[in-house]
């Protein structure tokens, strides 16, 4: 079968037979596709905002000024958004005058130096959920429209940006830092209090489930069935094989996007020099610094292991340093620490005296063939470490209940340097070498360890030890040839109850309807969320925040850029 093709015409030489092109209509035609197209795309795939408050610090920032201790030289974001934008409920505006270092304590002041500018929020780009096919994971960070209305009345509408943390169906508990869930249980309607009004109401209008009385909190209704179960979960010491509470783990990417500064090493008050003594201390015969009164550097040599050992001497800029007692590690963020104001008022809470058991211990390690290492981080009652050696990488808890946990090889054979990374939080062991996390299934995962008061022997009513969590709540022990360098203890996310205060033997707990949301700020002391107002639709979502692209910086440490985890 032949196909017909149409012969071409010749070229027309004849100049005045071509229309000329219009290049004020080509412009305008391409003006308006790419309206059109920043349009379409913000409608539906990606739209860009900016962080007003410091509800998700320091994962992230909103007004803030970039603060450098005058004493250690560590440099942190302080809120400013009072400064800025003025107080919330007032709408005063109020300089920002001082600060608390996080990593040295020291508390500074402008008042004779110059006072950093003030910085705009990040600003980051949601994607949108098409037609709701896109829904957030757990640990997302999500943008949507506050439920009820704006609580700055001179905005005209409030965006949002929190993390997704319970979702619809489930019940979440709050307790002692961490959170827990269940979907293993069931409210009936016609239970009531003693005044006869029901504990477990039903929403007349669907539209208002999302209002706390609907999410039976017990900050307001005391849902003794939710209270009930998670007692009995505790006192079963939360087993892996009863349908109850269990624990919320973070994975490995926002454990790292969550973490909060305690100590860097490299960065000592030097007005302290020679008159504080070092937080790590060198434990045996074997190691040489490179400054006795400040070291940064360890060298070890020696068949025999010896330890570093930390203590959190924070009480140092008292009267007499040299007599400041090893602390607990509290709920203490710089990014809180602001004073505002000829008064000096302060944005610090109870809730920032809250006890942090779960901590992330890094450094850098030169190995020698025959070099082993071990990292240990303390929590209550139990210590647990990761032991390098020969190529593995060994878990264990040690003292009470002693027991090997699961080893995994590593990079680590011969002599080398290497960045080590040893977590443990949300009752889970994690290892990272340079860089890349070790993977060990739930070889690593461990019942939550929830200390009675009357069961402690020698600690605090929120379930620390004086010998572990304020003694030696990190340490490195090393036998064999090695220098250790660039030392740095984090702790993670504390979760808050919803007034703020320590609450010891009692969670707070919170349903989440179906199709609703509980979404929580990483600044869990400072962050007007869930528990405070309520869930959120699904209908409300915006999106999730996946990338931040503003501010910029050519200091790769200080740039601000990538994506959200």
């Amino acid at each position: 079968m032949l196909t017909t093709v149409a012969e071409p015409k010749p070229e027309t030489t004849d100049k005045k037979d071509a229309q000329p092109r219009s290049h004020i209509r080509e412009g305008v035609e391409t003006i308006a596709f790419v309206v059109t197209l920043v349009l379409l795309l913000k409608l539906f795939v990606v739209e860009a905002f900016v962080i007003p408050t410091g509800s998700m610090a320091e994962t992230l920032y909103g007004y803030q000024k970039i603060v450098q201790c005058s004493q250690c030289k560590f440099e942190f974001p302080v809120n400013s958004h009072d400064e800025v934008e003025g107080n919330a409920s007032s709408g005063r505006k109020t300089p920002l005058l001082g600060y608390t270092c996080p990593n040295c304590r020291y508390k500074g002041d402008f008042l004779n130096t110059d006072r950093p500018d003030n910085r705009s929020g990040d600003r980051v780009l949601v994607l949108k959920p098409i037609y709701h096919a896109i829904h957030p994971h757990r640990g997302d960070v999500v943008v949507f429209k506050y439920p009820k209305e704006p609580q700055d009345a001179r905005l005209s509408a409030v965006n949002y940006i929190k993390r997704a943390m319970g979702f619809g169906g489930e019940t979440i508990a709050i307790f002692r830092g961490e959170l827990f869930t269940t979907r293993d249980l069931d409210y009936p309607a016609d239970l009531k209090n003693e005044d006869g009004e029901p504990i477990y109401p039903r929403p007349e209008n669907p539209f208002d489930a999302w209002r706390l009385r609907y999410m039976y909190s017990t900050a307001y209704n005391r849902n003794p069935l939710a209270l009930n179960r998670f007692n009995e979960t505790w006192n079963a010491g939360f087993p892996a094989d009863k349908k109850s509470f269990e624990i919320i783990r973070k994975d490995d990417a926002q454990v790292l996007a969550c973490k909060r500064i305690v100590w860097d090493n490299d960065f000592q008050p030097t007005s302290l020099k020679g008159v504080a003594k070092p937080r790590w201390q060198t434990d045996g015969a074997g190691w040489t610094t490179d400054d006795a009164t400040q070291p940064r550097v360890f060298t070890h040599a020696g068949a025999e292991q010896q330890w570093l050992h930390y203590q959190h001497l924070i009480d140092v800029w008292s009267s007499n340093p040299a007599q400041a007692s090893p602390s607990i590690i509290r709920n203490f963020l710089g990014y809180n620490s602001g004073e505002f104001g000829p008064e000096g008022q302060s944005r610090a809470s109870t809730a920032d005296k809250a006890w942090v058991g779960d901590l992330l211990l890094e450094c850098d390690i030169e190995f020698s063939n025959d070099t082993e290492v071990v990292l240990e981080l303390s929590r209550s009652i139990h210590r647990y470490q990761a032991a390098f050696a020969s190529g593995t990488v060994t878990l264990t808890q040690v003292g009470k209940d002693a027991k090997t946990l699961s080893t995994r090889p590593t990079t680590i054979k011969g002599s080398g340097k290497f960045t080590l990374r040893f977590a443990n939080v949300d009752s889970r062991l994690r290892v990272w070498v340079d860089g890349t996390a070790i993977d060990f299934g739930g070889e690593a995962d461990y019942a939550p360890v929830m200390v009675k008061s009357n069961d402690m022997p020698n600690g605090g009513t929120e379930g620390w030890t004086k010998d572990n969590d304020e003694i030696r709540p990190a340490s490195i022990g090393v036998k064999g040839a090695a220098t250790v360098r660039k030392v740095r203890l984090f702790r993670d996310i504390f979760y808050c109850n919803m007034s703020g205060t320590i609450e010891p033997e009692t969670p707070e707990v919170y349903y989440v309807q179906p199709g609703h949301y509980l979404c929580l700020g990483d600044n869990s002391a400072q962050s007007s969320d869930s528990r405070m107002w309520g869930t959120v639709p699904e209908r409300l979502l915006l999106g999730k925040a996946v990338f931040v692209f503003w501010p910029f910086s050519i200091d790769r440490a200080k740039n601000r850029i990538g994506l959200i985890k």
